[in-house]
């Protein structure tokens, strides 16, 4: 539960210098409550309150960093009530087990312009193991995956597999985005290890709430949260619960920010695939993945 004026207020240095721009400390606390003013505007809190307030007062959903891209630190559920802070990567998706790999990664660069003043490019790549294929062909692929020069999202099932990929992706902004239910300690383990920031997912919303609530308890705090690709549905149900979970309920086991994969949700599929990412910009996808970007799908 987020913290009132007074919370603050008792912990507050109470000198009213004026040096924060408010007149005194009561008025300077009330408006770190609102959030318009942080924290580190008074310079006069001790080390101990700053530790004590800091969690509480920050923005529910949590910023991380994915190489020059940020992620999450949303505050608002519409853009027409103060704006979104991030906006959502665009990412292809690469699997060991489609016949036409090569060729896909050979089209990953070559949409790249300028639209209105914004570029219109892949800025990310997800590289799968099927388990029916060898291990040696994955690690192959996320050895070409590794040139492109783009922040990468691996998914795969085996913890020493992914430990693999993760080397050979050494410094490269890198997504794990492997861990359940059943697997989370070796997974949060694997990814702590190589810096990467973890991926989690769960048959549903319950279990992915247990997951999330288990890993920050062993001090993982930099997780996107996989909202499931079981059908169109269920993602934008997914996406919309959590959003609204945590900014509405202040509900910090949801604060991540979320991967939505609708070249899985509908495989095969281009035009469907286009029109929902469209739809996940609003509702409310950090990274959506698609099987390709071409100048028709990236317009939109």
């Amino acid at each position: 539960m987020a913290l009132k004026g007074l919370d603050i207020f008792k912990l507050s240095p109470k000198t009213n210098c004026k040096e924060c721009g408010c007149p005194t400390c009561m008025a300077f606390c009330m408006k770190v409550a609102q959030g318009a003013l942080p924290l580190e505007k008074c310079p006069h809190f001790s080390a101990e309150a700053i530790a004590t307030l800091s969690e509480a007062t920050a923005p529910a959903m949590k910023t991380l960093e994915l190489g020059e891209y940020k992620l999450g630190g949303e505050t608002v559920l519409y853009r027409h009530d103060k704006t979104f802070v991030s906006h959502p990567l665009y990412g292809v998706y690469l699997c060991d087990c489609m016949d036409d790999v090569d060729a896909r990664i050979e089209k990953i660069n070559k949409v790249d312009y300028d639209r209105i003043g914004e570029r219109m490019h892949v800025e990310t790549v997800t590289v799968a193991h099927n388990p029916d294929k060898a291990a040696e062909d994955f690690l192959a692929l996320v050895e070409k995956v590794k040139g492109l020069g783009h922040p990468v999202i691996v998914e795969v099932c085996c913890p020493d597999l992914a430990a693999k990929a993760l080397e050979i992706l050494k410094g490269v902004p890198t997504i794990l985005n492997a861990a359940n239910a059943e697997n989370y300690e070796a997974m949060n383990k694997v990814a702590t290890e190589a810096g990467a920031l973890l991926g989690v997912t769960g048959a549903d919303l319950n279990e992915l709430s247990e997951t999330i609530a288990a890993l920050e308890k062993l001090g993982n705090k930099k997780l996107v949260l996989d909202v499931g690709t079981a059908s169109a549905k269920e993602a934008f149900a997914n996406c919309v619960q959590i959003r609204r979970s945590c900014l509405l309920e202040t509900n910090r086991t949801f604060g991540y920010p979320s991967i939505v994969n609708v070249a899985k949700v509908a495989a095969g599929n281009d035009v469907m695939q286009t029109a929902l990412a469209s739809m996940f910009v609003l509702k409310y996808g950090s990274i959506i993945l698609m099987d390709s970007m071409t100048y028709a799908q990236a317009l939109p």
